[in-house]
């Protein structure tokens, strides 16, 4: 669900029964200044190509900045940890190849405990 709001023109003389000017598009009624909930994505989806139409900012850019961090975080975790058992990667090992060593390293390390 995602609000949307009208900017263009409204028609003269068009007003509800507060006085507020509005519009109706695609089934839904839009009142100068405020926004209406869109469910549907196809309707979304054509509302927020009509340069007459706002979308509401979505959570998504937040999302994905804290799953940016979280993975950072996790890195930084993971090299902290090898360090301390003397293991260095590079500086630029993506997460996954961080995780596939720190996976390795703790099989060793329990192979070498067992044996």
């Amino acid at each position: 669900m995602s609000g949307v709001t009208y900017h263009g023109a409204y028609p003269e003389g068009q007003e509800d029964e507060n006085g507020d000017r509005y519009i109706v598009h695609q089934g839904y009624t839009f009142v100068e200044g405020k926004s209406v909930n869109v469910t549907d994505k196809h309707d979304l989806a054509k509302l927020s190509a009509n340069r007459f139409f706002k979308t509401a900012d979505s959570d998504k850019d937040a999302v994905d900045e804290g799953k940016a961090e979280g993975e950072k975080a996790e890195a930084e975790s993971i090299r902290a940890a090898l360090a301390e058992d003397g293991i260095v990667p590079h500086h630029k090992t993506s997460l996954t190849n961080l995780r596939k060593l720190r996976d390795e390293h703790e099989a060793l390390k329990a192979e070498a405990s067992e044996g």
